[in-house]
């Protein structure tokens, strides 16, 4: 796909992936022993980034089996220096900006405006919010009416989501809840709002930018892809060495246990 102007020729991740492939060409390649032991290939200031498009690639492939009444755009830009929208999403029940959040392996919790994600105070929800009130505000005005915008935080595959109080205007679900949040939602929209609405969405005049895209999205696709699995191979090699030193471990004991018996067997 070669690199396009339009909204629509991007694709979930596509800053993120950009800006961590780029700053790799900078990192010198893992020695032989390096990759052996299983080093990772990304630095420390890659690891949020990448951890960032591996969010917005997985939320993407499953917007992408919202079916053919929804109309789905990846990483809407707004004013520079603002956080770009990550999933906008239209259809029979409405209009959604998506905010996704990947910090695999913690908890979630919120308690109205605040958000915590292990020890961390995160200020997500009210970028969240941000967000959906910057696309009424653009959507609105391109379409001479208001529209009404839901601004969603998906949490991707944490533990576990504590909701102590929900947060005003701003919904919190999981990755794995997403799909299931849209189905249960009562329709507002008529197919030929979702298709006017659709078709401002994708005009780079209504966000104000030329919204160019950062890199053609099949070779960065090809270039993320290859160091992801530089980054499983080495999480599969420092995982096989923890298990190597386990066994040695056990071994030792084993040993050392035997030698103990044999000495108080033989008194």
């Amino acid at each position: 796909m070669p690199a396009s102007s339009s909204l629509r020729g991007r694709v979930p991740g596509q800053v993120a992936m950009s800006e961590v492939v780029a700053a790799q060409l900078d990192v010198p390649s893992r020695s032989l022993l390096g990759r052996i032991f299983g080093k990772s290939p990304l630095t420390p200031a890659t690891r949020p980034v990448y951890r960032a498009a591996l969010g917005e690639l997985l939320v993407g492939d499953m917007l992408d089996n919202l079916g053919p009444r929804w109309d789905v755009l990846h990483v809407v830009p707004l004013e520079t220096g603002e956080r770009d929208i990550d999933h906008l999403v239209i259809g029979p029940p409405g209009v959604f900006t998506i905010t996704t959040e990947n910090f695999p392996g913690q908890e979630f919790r919120v308690n109205g405006e605040a958000l915590s994600v292990g020890n961390r105070q995160l200020d997500h929800i009210l970028i969240a919010r941000r967000l959906g009130e910057r696309a009424a505000e653009r959507l609105s005005a391109a379409a001479g009416r208001p529209v009404q915008v839901t601004p969603l935080l998906v949490a991707v595959t944490p533990t576990k989501l504590v909701m102590r109080e929900e947060p005003q205007g701003v919904g919190v679900v999981t990755s794995k809840q997403l799909l299931h949040f849209f189905e249960r939602q009562d329709a507002t929209l008529s197919g030929t709002d979702v298709a006017y609405i659709s078709d401002i969405a994708d005009r780079p005049a209504t966000w104000q930018t030329s919204a160019t895209a950062p890199q053609d999205p099949q070779k960065l696709g090809h270039s993320f892809a290859a160091l992801r699995a530089e980054v499983q191979d080495a999480a599969q090699a420092r995982f096989f060495w923890v298990i190597v030193g386990l066994g040695s471990a056990a071994i030792c004991v084993w040993f050392v246990a035997s030698i103990i018996t044999e000495n108080l067997l033989g008194n």
